[in-house]
């Protein structure tokens, strides 16, 4: 009998762990005039400055995956208001498999943290397009 009360707490105990919110939330992403661009929206509709902080981009073109990185990556911080897109300059996009996270926040609102993944592939005129 107290096999089974323990393997119910044990079962009630684990099922209670993906009551949390998730871990990242959901970032657009499209394609400008043949450049990436990303966009968050702020949650309360507010047309406050959003701080973008360094992303995390890793990219696989057939069996390996590499971390991209800006040039300059100490500098780096953008702000943009909800809705714009965020151009990450200094990266080549190249066609490939990609995941992206960043850090947004402002500065009355705790950083949350944004992903995505897509697919680039590049045409015979060097035009990119995205799959998601």
């Amino acid at each position: 009998m107290k096999i089974k009360k323990y393997l119910l707490s044990l079962i009630v105990l684990v099922s209670g762990c993906h009551l949390e919110r998730p871990f990242y939330q959901p970032l657009s992403v499209k394609l400008e005039k043949n450049q990436v661009c990303f966009i968050v929206s702020d949650g309360n509709g507010a047309d406050r400055p959003l701080k973008v902080g360094l992303p995390y981009i890793s990219w696989r073109n057939g069996d390996a995956w590499k971390t991209m990185s800006l040039p300059d990556k100490l500098a780096y911080e953008e702000e943009v208001l909800p809705g714009e897109c965020i151009f990450f300059y200094g990266i080549k996009w190249l066609p490939g498999e990609y995941d992206v996270a960043v850090k947004i926040g402002s500065n009355t609102t705790e950083e949350i943290r944004y992903a995505t993944h897509f697919t680039l592939s590049e045409n015979s005129e060097k035009r990119l397009s995205l799959k998601k």
